[in-house]
Parts: C-alpha cells; sequence; structure tokens
C-alpha cells in the first residue's frame, strides 16, 4: 500500500518544511492551494499523515534510553497497552526477536528515569525482564528521513522558503513547555489557534514560536503512516564499532535517506540504528554497506520491527496509520499522569 505519488510529494514538501503554507507550497509542487490544503484534511483525518513537534537540541540535560521487555507470554499485550500510557515513553515497537517490545523513553534528567520512569517498567506485574541501554550521542532521528519523490529544484525552493536559521541558543522562551505540548498534538497548528490555547496576543504567540523553532529547542516532523510510505520494513541494528570507525560508519548511514535512529548507547552495542526499508533483502545490503566503510564493526543483533504501537506519543493502530491520541507530558508536574488528548482532525 503506498499513496499516490502527489500525496508523497506533498508528505516530501512537509518533511522539509512541516509548516510551509499551502500559498507557498502551490507553485512547487503546481497545485492550486485549496487542493493542497482539502488533500492534506483528507490524509490527516484518515491518521495517513500527521506534524508533530518534540525537544530539540537545545535540551542538554535531558536523558534518552532504550528499553527492551521481554513478557511474560499471556501478558504481552496488556504490557504493551500499558508502556504506551506512559507519558515519558515516546516510541513502543513490537519487536520480532527475544525481546518482545523495545521502548524509547525520553526524560528531563538521570534522576528522572532512574526514580520516576524505570520503577514503573520494573514493577509491572507482566514484564518478566528488561535491558536498558543509554543514549550517549544522537546523529539521526525521524526528523532527518526523506521520501524520494521531489526534484532537487523542488526540494532546493523549499529550503529556501524555511526561515529557520538553527542558533541553538540556551535561552528558555516564557511558556515552552506548553507550546511543545501544543506543537506535539499539532505541529501546524495556526499562531492564532495558539495563542487562544495559551491566553496570550496571537502576534507573542506568533514570535515565542519562530524564537522555539530558530533555536530547535523543539523540533518538526512529518510523520507518514508507515505502511502507505512504500517503506514497509522496519528494522533496528545493535552493532559494535571501534572508535576509529564510528564516524565512517554515521557518515555512511546519514546518506540512507530513509534512516530514523542513528545513535550511540552503553552496553555490549555501542551504535543502535534503524531503517525503514522496501525489503527484507535490503537489511543484507545496508549491513554490506556498513562493512566496506567500517571493516571491524560488528553486528550483534538486527531486529525487524513487527509493528509500530506508539511514535513519538502518537498511539497508532495495527495499520499504522494515527488514532489522533496523543499521550504528552504535563509540565508542571513532571511525575504526573498523562495528558491523554486528541489531535484536531486525526
Amino acid at each position: 500500500m503506498e499513496l499516490p505519488q502527489a500525496d508523497l510529494e506533498m508528505v516530501h514538501a512537509l518533511q522539509v518544511f512541516p509548516r510551509v503554507s499551502w500559498a507557498q507550497l502551490a507553485p512547487i509542487l503546481g497545485q492550486h492551494p485549496t487542493t493542497l490544503a482539502a488533500r492534506w484534511e483528507r490524509l490527516h483525518g484518515r491518521g495517513l499523515v500527521w506534524v508533530t513537534g518534540h525537544q530539540g537540541a537545545i535540551s542538554t540535560q535531558g536523558a534518552a534510553t532504550f528499553i527492551s521487555i521481554q513478557c511474560h507470554p499471556e501478558a504481552r499485550e496488556s504490557v504493551i497497552a500499558r508502556m504506551c500510557l506512559i507519558p515519558e515513553v515516546g516510541n513502543v515497537e513490537e519487536s520480532a526477536r527475544s525481546w518482545d517490545a523495545r521502548l524509547t523513553v525520553f526524560t528531563e534528567d538521570w534522576a528522572h528515569l532512574t526514580h520516576r520512569v524505570l520503577p514503573v517498567v520494573r514493577a509491572d506485574p507482566g514484564i518478566a525482564k528488561i535491558h536498558v541501554s543509554v543514549m550517549t550521542g544522537l546523529y539521526a532521528t525521524g526528523s532527518h528521513w526523506r521520501l524520494d519523490v521531489l526534484s532537487p529544484e523542488q526540494h532546493a525552493r523549499l529550503r529556501e522558503l524555511n526561515p529557520l536559521h538553527g542558533r541553538q541558543g540556551s535561552e528558555i522562551v516564557p511558556q515552552q513547555e506548553q507550546l511543545r505540548r501544543l506543537l506535539a498534538i499539532d505541529g501546524r497548528m495556526p499562531a492564532a489557534q495558539i495563542a487562544a490555547e495559551l491566553g496570550i496576543h496571537p502576534t507573542t504567540a506568533a514570535r515565542r514560536l519562530r524564537q522555539l523553532l530558530d533555536s530547535k529547542a523543539i523540533m518538526l516532523r512529518c510523520e507518514l503512516a508507515q505502511d502507505y510510505s512504500g517503506y514497509p520494513v522496519y528494522c533496528q541494528w545493535y552493532a559494535r564499532v571501534p572508535p576509529t570507525q564510528l564516524e565512517e560508519a554515521v557518515q555512511r548511514l546519514r546518506s540512507f535517506r530513509t534512516l530514523r535512529l542513528c545513535a550511540t548507547i552503553t552496553g555490549d552495542a555501542n551504535l543502535t540504528f534503524a531503517l525503514w526499508l522496501r525489503n527484507p533483502v535490503e537489511i543484507a545490503e545496508v549491513e554490506w554497506a556498513l562493512q566496506k566503510v567500517a571493516p571491524a564493526l560488528q553486528v550483534i543483533e538486527s531486529d525487524v520491527g513487527v509493528r509500530t504501537h506508539k511514535r513519538m506519543g502518537w498511539i497508532l493502530r495495527e495499520d499504522s496509520t494515527a488514532t489522533g491520541q496523543v499521550i504528552t507530558h504535563e509540565p508542571t508536574d513532571p511525575g504526573g499522569s498523562a495528558e491523554d488528548r486528541k489531535a484536531p482532525s486525526a
């Protein structure tokens, strides 16, 4: 199942510039703005596409952790459902290997992970075993992946339109966490709606939004239901690579357009990476390409995903489409419960 070319072109454009207006995009894609708006509403309403925001590079104190869990056989489904409800658990991937699921956990610091999140996971009666790896360096995320449908000229024109310059400052913008939650639910939320939600003037909302996005305090990404992307196979690798060959391996991985994750971690493996692929044959091709540039790289495990249950806070259906349910973290109570909200149109 792959979306029509015109739909994929629009998604690719929003990957490059998630908040591009339909009037800006229309001449690039050769479509009328109202046609693009209607197409987006149709796709978004079916949960096929969505734009979401997440904590960006400005956060230097945060911690990202990968937790593999093994469940008691009869408790697998219920455990996965409970893990999805933990707000700090951004991603829940059901695994085809010995681990039943893999969690990606985002916390404000190490203490939050060890004192609040890990105890909840360890106390779950359906979990038999867990394995924790801490991220020590991040080289690529899902916000970097691209479809390969726009021409180089179209891609260049979109980049020119994008006003973000990536000045990574350290100043905290007022109501930053509230803005992050709103953008997690709808990364294309208009400034006027943000202003209404936060009780501020639209001009103030627009200015704060620009500051956050320009500094990369918040990153936006256009997501696409994987089953409709043309790349239905999800594979995550765990590898051991000597420090002297790490840079070569990372640069080769970054050349893959559908790279969803590349990070260094603690444990037996010191590198993990994940890609969306067209078919399982490409798994061996990726490993062969890496061996050429990093001959000493050793693949410890390659894990083909069965299903993604949660991606960056969004709960997904079995066919990978978004339900519209977004589990966000309440900033006024770091240890509080999830704020369970519906995205406007999904």
